[in-house]
C-alpha cells in the first residue's frame, strides 16, 4: 500500500470560496494532532477545517468540521481509500466567498481539493528494510553519497569526527548493497548497527 511522503498546500477557487488543501504523512493520530494544530495556525481564522486520515485500514477518522453532514470529511475519506493509502491525512482549510454551493457542490469541491493536494503530493510504498548505522572517514563521503544517490537510498548524514550516516536499505538487497560499500566504496566504514523494520520508501517513477 502507498502513503504520502510529503506534501504542499495547494488551492483552488469554487465560486469565491478558497480551498485549500495539502497531503501530509500520518503515521499515528498523535501526529495528525500536531498537523491540525499546524494547519489551524497557519491558516487562521478561516470558516472550515475539514480532514480525513488514515493510519491503516479499520484506523480511519474524518470530521465535516461543521459542513452539512457527509459533504466534506467523507469525500476526503473515500479518496484515501479509493487510492489504497495508509498513514496519510488530508487536510482542507475552507474561507467562504459568500456564495452557498449546496450538498452535490461541496463533495465535489472538497473531493477535487483532497485530489489536487494529492497530485501535487510525493508518494511511497511499504518495504522491509534494514536501518544501517555506519561511520566513514570524510575521505570516502563523496564516493559513499554518490553510492548512496545512484541506489536510491535514503540517508541520514552527520557531520562529526567522522562522517556518521543512517540509511534505510531494502532488505532483500541489504547483503549486496554492504559488501559493495565495504569492498568497493567505503573500505574503512564501520557499521554499529543494523536492524530490519518497515519503512515507507518514495516510489520511483
Amino acid at each position: 500500500m502507498n502513503a504520502v511522503i510529503q506534501g504542499e498546500w495547494t488551492e483552488i477557487t469554487v465560486r469565491h470560496s478558497r480551498f485549500i488543501s495539502r497531503a501530509f504523512y500520518c503515521p499515528s493520530s498523535k501526529i495528525f494532532e500536531q498537523i491540525l494544530h499546524h494547519a489551524t495556525e497557519h491558516w487562521p481564522k478561516a470558516t472550515h477545517y475539514v480532514w480525513a486520515y488514515v493510519i491503516k485500514p479499520g484506523d480511519e477518522r474524518m470530521t465535516d468540521d461543521g459542513e452539512p453532514t457527509g459533504t466534506a470529511g467523507p469525500p476526503t475519506l473515500n479518496l484515501l481509500q479509493k487510492r489504497h493509502l495508509i498513514q496519510t491525512a488530508i487536510v482542507t482549510v475552507r474561507y467562504f466567498g459568500g456564495i452557498k454551493l449546496g450538498t452535490g457542490g461541496l463533495v465535489h469541491a472538497y473531493q477535487d481539493a483532497a485530489a489536487n493536494a494529492l497530485s501535487h503530493a510525493q508518494l511511497g510504498h511499504e518495504e522491509d528494510v534494514m536501518t544501517v548505522i555506519l561511520d566513514i572517514p570524510y575521505s570516502e563521503w563523496g564516493r559513499t553519497e554518490n553510492f548512496l544517490m545512484t541506489k536510491n537510498i535514503s540517508y541520514r548524514v552527520d557531520f562529526q569526527d567522522d562522517v556518521h550516516i543512517e540509511c534505510d536499505i531494502p532488505t532483500k538487497t541489504s547483503t549486496s548493497i554492504l559488501n559493495t560499500l565495504r569492498n568497493d566504496v567505503a573500505p574503512h566504514l564501520h557499521l554499529h548497527q543494523a536492524q530490519q523494520r518497515t519503512a515507507i520508501v518514495p516510489n520511483i517513477i
